[in-house]
C-alpha cells in the first residue's frame, strides 16, 4: 500500500500535463465579412481584402454631405467625402452618412467687360468670405457648362458653404466661337504667359480688379483657382502668373514648366482610366510627376486619383431628374444586356454603350424612354463610376482642405 499512494499521485499529475498541452482547436479563418451602409449605398457581403466603395444617398439643392460615421471611420479613403472607399478587413463592417443643410444661394449672371468685349461671369460672395475661386471650364466649354454642370455646382455649393466667394467665367474663344491661335480647339490660351498679350489672363486680371473696383471683395483676400481639363492647365499657369494662394487641376497634367518653375501650391486631381487623347495613361503619370518634382523642390503638392467604382441603380437618381424608380429599371436593363460585371463595375467605357443604342433604340426601352437630358445624365454617371475623364465631387473635401491648408 506504501507504493500506491505515490503511483496514483503521479497518474494524477501525467494526466494533467496531457491535458494541458493539447493545443486548442484553431479558429476557422474568416474569408468574408459583411459591410452595413445607413443613408447610403454599398451594403453586402465582401471576400476579405476586397476593396469596397460606399456612397451618400442623395440630397437636394440646399444640402450637402457632412461626413460618415461608425467605429472605424478611420479605415475610410476620406471620411468627409459622399464617395469613399476602404480595404474589407476580416470583421462587419458599419458605416452612416449623414447630411446637413446649408444656407441656399444663387449665381448671379452678369456681362461685365473684358479687354476686348462683355464676358458672361457668374459670381456669389458669401457674407465675410476669407477669399475667392475661379472656375474654370474645359476645352469647347463655356461659363454656362460650368455654372449648370451638377459635379461643379457640388464643388461650388462646397466653397461657398466653406466661406468662399467663386466666380465663374469663359476663355475668350468660347466667348467669340473663334479660334485665336488656330491649335484646332476652343479653350484657354496658357501663352504668351503675361497679362498684357494674353487675352485670357487679361480677362482674368480685369474681372478681378472690377469686383475690387465695387467694393464686393478686397486686395487682402485670398485668390485661387480650380479649374478642369484645359480649364485644370490654364488655372496651374493662371495661379501661377498672379501668385495665387493656391491651384487645383482636375483632369489635367499640367507641363514640365509648371512643375519646374511654378512657386504656387498646385493639387492634381486625376481619373484612373481617363480615356481623353490629351491625358490617359501618360498624363495620369506625367501628373505624379510633375507633383512629386514641385514637391522635391519645396513646393506644396498633393495627388488625388478618382478610382473606377461599381454602379448602384439610385446613382442614376442622384441628380434629381431621374426617379429612384426609373433608375432601377435603367440599371436593370444595363445588367441583362450584359454592361455590368459580376460586381457591378460597368464594362469598358460609355462610348459602346452610346453606339449600341444609337444603331437600335428600341432595343433599350428603359434608356430609349428618357428625354436628352436624362440620356445624358445616365452617360455622365456611367462616365463617372469608369472614373472617365469628367469633372467629378468625389473629392471635394480633400480640395477644400488644400485651399485652406495647403500642405499644413
Amino acid at each position: 500500500m506504501k507504493y500506491v499512494l505515490p503511483l496514483l499521485c503521479l497518474m494524477i499529475v501525467l494526466s494533467c500535463k496531457k491535458e494541458n498541452s493539447t493545443n486548442p482547436p484553431s479558429p476557422t479563418p474568416v474569408d468574408s465579412a459583411t459591410v452595413t451602409v445607413n443613408n447610403g449605398y454599398g451594403s453586402g457581403k465582401y471576400k476579405v481584402g476586397d476593396t469596397v466603395h460606399i456612397f451618400s444617398a442623395a440630397w437636394t439643392d440646399n444640402q450637402l454631405f457632412d461626413t460618415w460615421s461608425g467605429a472605424e471611420t478611420t479605415l475610410l479613403n476620406g471620411k468627409d467625402e459622399w464617395h469613399t472607399w476602404f480595404i474589407m478587413p476580416a470583421r462587419n463592417m458599419s458605416f452612416t452618412g449623414s447630411i446637413k443643410n446649408i444656407t441656399p444661394f444663387t449665381l448671379t449672371l452678369e456681362q461685365i467687360r473684358g479687354r476686348d468685349r462683355l464676358k458672361p461671369v457668374y459670381y456669389h460672395f458669401p457674407a465675410g468670405h476669407k477669399g475667392f475661386v475661379f472656375l474654370l471650364h474645359g476645352t469647347s466649354g463655356s461659363a454656362q457648362n460650368v455654372a449648370t454642370s451638377y459635379e461643379f455646382k457640388q464643388l461650388y455649393k462646397d466653397l461657398v458653404a466653406d466661406g468662399f466667394g467663386v466666380i465663374i467665367t469663359e476663355a475668350e474663344e468660347s466667348t467669340t466661337g473663334i479660334d485665336a491661335n488656330g491649335d484646332g480647339k476652343i479653350r484657354w490660351a496658357t501663352t504668351p504667359f503675361d497679362s498684357v498679350t494674353n487675352v485670357d489672363y487679361a480677362n482674368i486680371k480685369i474681372l478681378t480688379d472690377t469686383f475690387y473696383n465695387r467694393g464686393v471683395t478686397n486686395r487682402s483676400k485670398l485668390r485661387f483657382s480650380i479649374g478642369m481639363s484645359n480649364g485644370g492647365n490654364f488655372s496651374s499657369y493662371l495661379s501661377f502668373l498672379f501668385k495665387y494662394k493656391a491651384g487645383i487641376s482636375y483632369c489635367a497634367p499640367s507641363g514640365t514648366p509648371i512643375a519646374s518653375s511654378s512657386t504656387t501650391p498646385l493639387q492634381f486631381c486625376m481619373a484612373r482610366f481617363d480615356n481623353n487623347e490629351n491625358v490617359g495613361p501618360t498624363g495620369n503619370a506625367n501628373a505624379l510627376t510633375n507633383s512629386q518634382t514641385m514637391t522635391s523642390r519645396g513646393i506644396c503638392s498633393k495627388f488625388y486619383m478618382h478610382e473606377h467604382s461599381p454602379l448602384y441603380p439610385e446613382r442614376f437618381a442622384r441628380k434629381g431628374d431621374i426617379t429612384l424608380t426609373k433608375a432601377a429599371a435603367l440599371f436593370a436593363e444595363l445588367k441583362a444586356k450584359g454592361y455590368l460585371d459580376a460586381k457591378n463595375y460597368f464594362i469598358g467605357f460609355s462610348d459602346a454603350l452610346i453606339t449600341a443604342y444609337q444603331a437600335n433604340p428600341t432595343s433599350f426601352p428603359e434608356l430609349n424612354s428618357l428625354t436628352v437630358l436624362q440620356k445624358l445624365t445616365v452617360v455622365e454617371q456611367i462616365d463617372h463610376a469608369v472614373a472617365d475623364h469628367n469633372m467629378y465631387s468625389d473629392y471635394n473635401r480633400a480640395s477644400l482642405k488644400f485651399l485652406n491648408t495647403q500642405c499644413n
